[in-house]
């Protein structure tokens, strides 16, 4: 059987992540150093991007707050062209795959000239490595198309990079790298219990991903690996939103995964799971499975704190997005209609 360029990469995110390690505390690790320094000096922290680079920074979001930092994540079309005016005295971190995206660069024709630019891509010789004051390269193995290695090595790096804000940079690289092996572990049963995800899949209705947290990165970076992968409808929430309303809509065609990693919101995302049971939906929870928690699915992730834990709970939701492409006979993370790059804001010609 062919294996797919996507399963592939899903596959090698373990060897990407150990380079992504290597290189943060090798040779990029004085621009990390210079990152943390400069984001402690800032009260305030604008962070934007596009789809899977904008969600990988929302775990970094939420570290700077709980350290007192005004830190926003504003996506880069609507600073662009909305909201930039309202941010000239902040600290500006662009994080971008190919640091070539044309909102990406569209940007530095707005963001004052005296604002300094943290940039974070993939690419050493993109336009935003070259025009940012402070250039963070990933160091991932590049992906075909839709973002797995990349968005895992992005969220990474700015995991790294919160670390280093708090100065637990120096003893920092081998309690990350212990992490690796329960990783390697979830990736290969994750790909080797594929058809474990049937019946769930079986439906019609959008898939809700609902998270609250820094795993609302995973609900909105899942609910884009289904839209890509499997072009199914797929809604990434917050939790609290979703009860005051969303909620009307489950019935027993509903499919949600909810994300409960440990942490202090946990029993009340158990609780929702539970909830959707009851009112006939399917549901599976994906966390670390502690104590007696029958009559809901599980997908089981190792427990870890909470701004790292988006690491491991978007490995079942890549297995679920390539498993429903197969059940469509879809092409697993081909495209249609979106270049790998956009280059226009106003068609997908490329």
């Amino acid at each position: 059987m062919t294996v797919s360029r996507l399963e592939q990469d899903i596959k090698a995110q373990t060897e990407s992540l150990g380079g992504v390690l290597q290189h943060q505390f090798g040779a990029g690790a004085s621009s990390i150093r210079e990152a943390a320094s400069l984001i402690r000096s800032c009260s305030k922290v604008l962070i934007t991007g596009l789809g899977a680079s904008m969600f990988a920074a929302i775990p970094l979001k939420y570290s700077l707050c709980a350290r007192g930092i005004d830190a926003v994540v504003i996506e880069a079309g609507e600073l662009l062209h909305y909201l930039h005016e309202a941010y000239r005295d902040a600290l500006v971190m662009i994080v971008s795959r190919s640091g070539e995206s044309i909102e990406i660069a569209k940007l530095f024709t707005v963001l004052s000239p005296r604002q300094q630019i943290i940039g974070v891509s993939n690419e050493p010789a993109s336009l935003l490595a070259k025009k940012a004051d402070i250039s963070l390269h990933i160091g991932s193995l590049p992906d075909e198309i839709v973002a797995i290695q990349t968005y895992m090595g992005s969220l990474l790096t700015l995991h790294i990079l919160g670390i280093a804000v708090d100065e637990g940079f120096a003893r920092s690289e081998g309690q990350i790298a212990g992490w690796f092996p329960e990783l390697a572990r979830l990736i290969s049963r994750s790909l080797g219990s594929l058809q474990e995800w049937n019946s769930f899949l079986d439906c019609q209705s959008p898939v809700h991903l609902l998270a609250r947290g820094p795993s609302i990165a995973s609900a909105m970076e899942g609910a884009l690996l289904f839209n890509e992968i499997a072009k199914h409808p797929s809604i990434g929430m917050p939790i609290a939103s979703f009860r005051h309303g969303p909620v009307e809509l489950v019935d027993q065609s509903f499919r949600g995964l909810v994300f409960a990693p440990s942490g202090r919101t946990r029993e009340l995302n158990l609780a929702l799971a539970h909830d959707l049971k009851q009112f006939g939906g399917q549901v599976r929870v994906i966390g670390p499975m502690l104590g007696d928690q029958d009559g809901i699915g599980w997908c089981r992730v190792p427990e870890c704190p909470e701004t790292l834990a988006p690491l491991f709970e978007i490995i079942p939701v890549q297995a679920a997005a390539l498993r429903m492409a197969q059940i469509r006979g879809i092409a697993p993370g081909s495209f249609r209609f979106a270049p790998q790059v956009a280059t226009d804001e106003a068609s997908f010609r490329t």
